[in-house]
């Protein structure tokens, strides 16, 4: 019986400390992904539903899969709402580490979430919007379905844009959506055992044309690009193919004067440095003005045509209109408000202007909304009109002074290379800090004086980088996923070959 005890006992205080743990992990994760708010609305659901009568479900429809569409669907209330959430494509992906999947650091398949996963309580088609009767409220889909709302979201993102350059849609390869960047890989493995057999042959200009890997764009996909690139060379392609090593080549191209402008001038400056050192080869000032199959020919600083070969061009220099999206501005039409070429203007409450109060919303790239095209924004988008749409604020829903969506811009990353990332954090965008005079003045200023960021560079920025991105994944399949990834690649290197590469794939 003493035994029994102490056996209970045991047993009672290992329950308690780790299901403490366990529930601090879960609330910390929560207040991390800025759930913290469906704890109260949880309980005030039930004071609510018993004052309310059952009334016909209002129905959502919500196009797209992406940070915005999935972060309103999430925080909708199924019971409130039949929601149908319309994409072609099945599943959301963690766009922060896209650029790793390019090189073998994490697989694509660790990144992607099915929605009918992560949105649980929506129905999910997976087809193409066409078009949209605003007059009658009905949304038109491939496959002859015809869907009626009460309420329609659009964020459908956006799409490479390329300018008008001559040439970028034929050789260029984007690196925008997941299966963009499992093409770079395979082509960008395929140039490497192409290069190979040329200098078997004897073709050193081929060699050296073929191993000359160009990225267009110096904001963060394209730095990141770089940093994984010139990584992956140095630490695994140099011992794998150690013949055509010294011929393998990083060109950056940027049309202004910097890299990372959106980080402040002593970043961009620091990152410039870093990837030179790494040998990257940078050029600014350089604007493309046309692509053929092995050259691009660049427009410099003193206005002279300048070739340059390649063997592999990424283009990351910008985002444009989907044509779902111009077809949208253009029905609703420039007398009505639709004036601008970037999107579908939106007001302080993410309405689309032009249409009935409270009907129709846009948010994240697809929106022009004063705030920029990021991931970070969308995410906090989708979350207000969540909330929003949650009991007792539906009257909110078309109120012209209903409150107003505002942006709390928590910082901008981007990794390196070489285990180094540039971070520009906002802390009080973060943890909240002096929002009253105690905090402002006792903790706030006395940790960072009238310091608004902190800007932190080198291995620190790389922890940082990882845990807030690691911290941000959906679903603990992705963190279990990805993580073995990461030690998998920390273990025994990035794999040179792709699945893609496959026999069938060659004979074809």
């Amino acid at each position: 019986m003493a035994f029994l005890r102490r056996f209970a006992k045991k047993s009672l205080k290992v329950g308690v400390v780790g299901g403490g743990l366990v529930g601090g992990g879960v609330l910390a994760n929560t207040a991390i992904n800025d759930d913290l708010d469906d704890i109260s609305y949880a309980v005030k659901r039930r004071f609510y539903k018993a004052a309310k009568k059952d009334a016909p479900k209002k129905k959502v429809v919500v196009l797209g899969s992406g940070w915005g569409a999935l972060s309103f669907a999430r925080k909708l209330d199924a019971d409130e709402y039949h929601v149908t959430v319309v994409s072609p494509r099945p599943f959301f992906f963690y766009t922060p580490l896209l650029v790793g999947s390019t090189t073998g650091v994490v697989s694509p398949g660790a990144i992607i979430e099915p929605i009918r996963d992560t949105a649980p309580g929506c129905e999910f088609l997976r087809t193409e919007c066409k078009d949209v009767d605003l007059e009658n409220r009905k949304v038109i889909c491939d496959g002859a379905v015809t869907l009626d709302y009460d309420h329609l979201l659009i964020a459908v993102g956006a799409q490479p844009n390329t300018f008008g350059i001559p040439g970028v849609e034929k050789y260029g390869k984007f690196l925008k959506e997941i299966e963009h960047g499992r093409h770079v890989r395979k082509e960008m493995l395929d140039i490497i055992d192409k290069a190979d057999l040329a200098l078997a042959a004897g073709d050193l200009e081929k060699t050296k044309q073929l191993l000359n890997f160009v990225v267009v764009g110096g904001g963060p996909t394209g730095v990141e690009f770089c940093g994984e690139l010139s990584d992956f060379i140095k630490q695994d392609l140099a011992k794998r193919h150690p013949k055509i090593a010294e011929y393998m080549k990083v060109t950056l191209v940027e049309a202004l004067p910097g890299l990372l402008t959106m980080f402040h001038k002593t970043v961009g400056g620091y990152v410039q440095e870093h990837l030179a050192n790494q040998g990257v080869d940078i050029k600014l000032s350089a604007m493309v003005k046309e692509v053929d199959e092995k050259h691009v020919s660049l427009k410099v600083k003193d206005g002279s045509i300048q070739k340059m070969d390649y063997g592999l061009l990424v283009w990351v220099a910008g985002v444009g209109m989907r044509p779902f999206t111009r077809s949208m501005c253009e029905k609703i039409g420039k007398e009505n408000g639709q004036t601008d070429r970037r999107g579908l203007l939106v007001d302080e409450c993410l309405r689309v202007k032009g249409t009935r109060p409270g009907e129709v919303f846009a948010i994240g790239d697809c929106a022009v909304s004063g705030k920029p095209p990021t991931a970070q924004v969308a995410y906090q988008q989708g979350k207000y009109l969540g909330r929003l749409f949650r009991l007792g604020q539906q009257h909110l829903i078309p109120d012209p002074e209903a409150p107003k969506f505002e942006y709390n811009h928590q910082g901008t990353m981007a990794y390196i290379g070489q285990g180094e990332a540039a971070t520009e954090l906002n802390p009080n965008g973060l943890i909240k800090l002096g929002r009253s005079s105690v905090t402002d003045h006792f903790w706030w200023r006395s940790l960072y004086g009238e310091c608004d960021q902190l800007r932190i560079m080198g291995p620190m920025g790389f922890a940082i980088w990882r845990s807030v991105y690691f911290s941000k994944l959906v679903s603990v399949r992705n963190r279990w996923s990805v993580a073995s990834d990461w030690m998998r690649t920390s273990f025994f290197g990035r794999p040179a070959c792709s699945s893609a590469q496959g026999t069938a794939e060659a004979c074809a």
